[in-house]
């Protein structure tokens, strides 16, 4: 799937890049199948004390059926079945046709833009939703900044006080576009705040962002480094 454009896409300018994959749906959906394995087996070898397998999908998928056993006794077990679940579907969206959706949300939030803000989920490449100004193209936002959009969009004088806000593993993992074996180490290394919500945890959804911005400015400033390199 990776050279061909299997499904629907947005109308655009130009072509791909030269020596890019057309269908850049599969290629997203291919790279978080690989990071979701390669996560929750680091989970297992790190807790077993093990060594871990080689970063194939082959290699992954037959290293965790080994340890099936012991995963399926692990507390996160709900969870690993859900998010390999959901990449199975993920798979299956990239090789059938859906309709991409477009939700409008409400005017811009950026100072004197008159543009509509509209939410483009669905589609093939699901999981990359964003939201995007249909005057300006600059003003748009990703999965994991709707939050703080959330917040500029919030009326004056709805209170001063800071509300938390709860969000599930799921949750963080699908908008941050993490696995979820990563959520629940990066909940116990930043401690955030957590309570029981329905008998399952949620986490403090300031303490997500701060330590996932942090992270994906980071991974930013490597990408930027690598490219000034490559151009020098």
């Amino acid at each position: 799937m990776l050279s061909s454009s299997g499904g629907p896409r947005e109308r655009t300018s130009g072509g791909p890049l030269p020596g890019m994959p057309f269908n850049t749906a599969a290629t997203e959906v291919r790279s978080g199948i690989v990071t979701t394995l390669a996560s929750w087996s680091g989970l297992v070898a790190q807790e077993r004390g093990v060594a871990a397998p080689a970063r194939t999908v082959p290699a992954l998928a037959r290293w965790l059926v080994e340890h099936l056993e012991w995963l399926a006794a692990h507390p996160a077990a709900g969870e690993f079945s859900a998010e390999l679940h959901r990449w199975v579907r993920a798979a299956r969206r990239v090789t059938s046709s859906g309709a991409v959706r477009r939700v409008p949300l409400g005017t811009c939030v950026e100072p004197g833009c008159g543009g509509t803000l509209v939410a483009r989920t669905g589609g093939p490449s699901a999981g990359a939703a964003e939201i995007r100004c249909d005057a300006d193209a600059g003003h748009r936002w990703a999965e994991y900044e709707w939050a703080q959009l959330r917040g500029r969009m919030t009326p004056p004088g709805t209170g001063g006080t800071r509300r938390t806000h709860w969000v599930s593993p799921q949750d963080v993992s699908r908008i941050w576009r993490v696995s979820l074996g990563s959520v629940y180490r990066l909940a116990s290394e930043n401690a955030w705040g957590r309570r029981r919500v329905g008998g399952r945890s949620h986490y403090d959804e300031a303490d997500v962002r701060r330590t996932l911005s942090a992270r994906m400015a980071g991974r930013s400033a490597a990408v930027t480094d690598v490219a000034a390199g490559t151009r020098g």
